[in-house]
């Protein structure tokens, strides 16, 4: 898990941060949405063609690469489109969430955002995502 703490003088600073995050994920997400659907042609392709050597040959033909699961992380060796795919959709999956999630929180902080006070904010984020804020008056 990462954990960062990022300072901000106000609200609006923090806001604007979050607005910045929320921009580069959406680009990411589209970017990733792009390759997902690429990978799901070729996989498509391959599902055909294996089809036509079955077809053919009469036999099965192994095309999928080798998983090694090593703790807490998968080692995908040689991995046919359905396996990237099936990558890129949890890469899809947990970018919508921090979306939702960094959105969810703007909308929290934004009644926040006109009240200019002299303060430290200090924000713990953990996998890119607010989970404290820290709010230090400046004549506390």
């Amino acid at each position: 898990m990462s954990v960062v703490v990022k300072e901000y003088t106000s609200f609006s600073e923090l806001i604007k941060s979050i607005d910045t995050e929320l921009n580069t994920l959406k680009q990411q997400l589209a970017e990733y949405l792009r390759k997902l659907e690429d990978v799901r042609a070729k996989s498509e392709q391959e599902r055909k063609l294996k089809e036509l050597l079955k077809s053919l040959t009469g036999e099965e033909q192994a095309g999928k690469g080798k998983v090694v699961e090593l703790k807490d992380l998968k080692l995908l060796i040689n991995p046919d489109a359905e396996q990237e795919a099936s990558v890129m959709e949890e890469i899809i999956d947990r970018i919508n969430r921090t979306i939702q999630s960094l959105q969810s929180i703007r909308k929290a902080l934004e009644p926040l955002s006109g009240i200019e006070v002299e303060a430290k904010i200090l924000v713990v984020y953990k996998e890119g995502v607010p989970s404290t804020i820290m709010l230090k008056l400046a004549g506390i």
